[in-house]
């Protein structure tokens, strides 16, 4: 089959590759349709992982079960699926515990399998088919599907961890495609005030249509001022950390405009080597801020809660789409657009 293949450091091609044999517990699936990610740049890029080396990239995908595995017990060929973009390991003790995802031993670039490749492929090996992949109702198309395994979900996790009561007051640093899904989980979530910092017109204009009650520009002055004279001087009762900035810069603002007891999520890699907090932004280590890093939930179930979202009109995250594509060799020019930096870029997406 075709897969587009990470060979090392800046160089990834389109190439055969095999196709993978199925155990028992797994499924085939044909892919329908892929987007591109910041992350698949830097994978490209920085090739940071030995085990994803000579393996097809790409993490968010739908696609049509071709075949099952003999125990697999509630997919037949036919469906459309999401396929799991967190590789969590099922079949671990800690599972039971609902640890699941910090183990991403299923994830390719983490498998030391050979033949356990990304989505950007015509063929991927969903591994434990029953626990890791999710059927797509019949009233969710596969562009909005696309957009749950991990923009969605990464953002509702990080929502979640927000702990956010009805009528509180929250803040969204940065508001890319997973700061505005935040955004629109917030607004499910009961937040009555929802105040979004970016800089781009295209994405502050899609955080409105999502919920957000305000947008500051970060370029018209100090993040920090600019949101408490909005609340006047009233900390804000959660912060979602969606990029835009440092992370030194994000997380001493995220801390500043907390309240005390309030709750920070970070659903950003950052890939700087130190970050520094001024103390005075924690009472010197002497106030209780809740500061929690952000792994994306994965699995069944859990996708096929935010389905219903999608299923009952709650939710629409094709808003994110900005860029579409016809066929895999548009793949490549997906992938530059998620170089460029173009401000008018949110999500490609790349239709089989």
């Amino acid at each position: 089959m075709r897969g587009y293949v990470l060979h090392g450091r800046g160089d990834a091609s389109f190439g055969e590759i095999q196709v993978p044999p199925l155990g028992p517990y797994d499924a085939l699936v044909r892919t329908t349709a892929v987007a591109t990610c910041t992350t698949d740049v830097h994978m490209i890029n920085a090739a940071p992982y030995p085990n994803a080396i000579g393996k097809p990239l790409g993490h968010e995908g739908v696609g049509v079960v071709e075949k099952v595995g003999d125990l697999v017990r509630d997919f037949t060929p036919g469906d459309r699926v999401i396929l799991s973009a967190g590789g969590a390991d099922w079949r671990i003790p800690q599972a039971q515990r609902g640890e699941a995802k910090y183990y991403p031993n299923n994830m390719p670039y983490f498998s030391e399998d050979p033949l356990q490749g990304g989505v950007f492929a015509e063929y991927v090996r969903a591994l434990d088919a029953d626990m890791s992949m999710a059927p797509i109702p019949d009233g969710v198309s596969d562009e909005q599907a696309l957009m749950v395994p991990d923009m969605v979900a990464t953002a509702f996790t990080g929502v979640e961890r927000m702990q956010i009561e009805f009528g509180d007051i929250v803040a969204v640093l940065g508001v890319g495609p997973v700061g505005l899904m935040g955004v629109a989980g917030a607004a499910l979530k009961g937040a009555s005030r929802i105040i979004v910092i970016g800089s781009r017109p295209k994405t502050l204009d899609l955080a409105r249509r999502y919920g957000a009650t305000d947008v500051i520009d970060y370029k018209q002055g100090p993040v920090v001022d600019q949101v408490l004279a909005l609340t006047g001087g009233v900390p804000v009762d959660s912060v979602l950390v969606a990029s835009g900035g440092s992370a030194s810069d994000q997380f001493t603002a995220a801390f500043r405009i907390v309240k005390p007891g309030g709750h920070i999520a970070n659903v950003s890699l950052y890939y700087e080597d130190t970050v520094t907090l001024p103390m005075d932004a924690l009472s010197y280590g002497g106030i209780e801020k809740f500061f929690t890093g952000v792994f994306v939930q994965t699995g069944r179930e859990f996708y096929t809660r935010l389905l219903r979202l999608i299923e009952q009109n709650r939710l629409d995250p094709t808003g994110l789409i900005t860029h579409r594509f016809d066929g895999w060799d548009e793949l490549p020019e997906a992938l530059d657009l998620m170089r460029s930096r173009n401000p008018d870029v949110i999500k490609p997406i790349v239709t089989v």
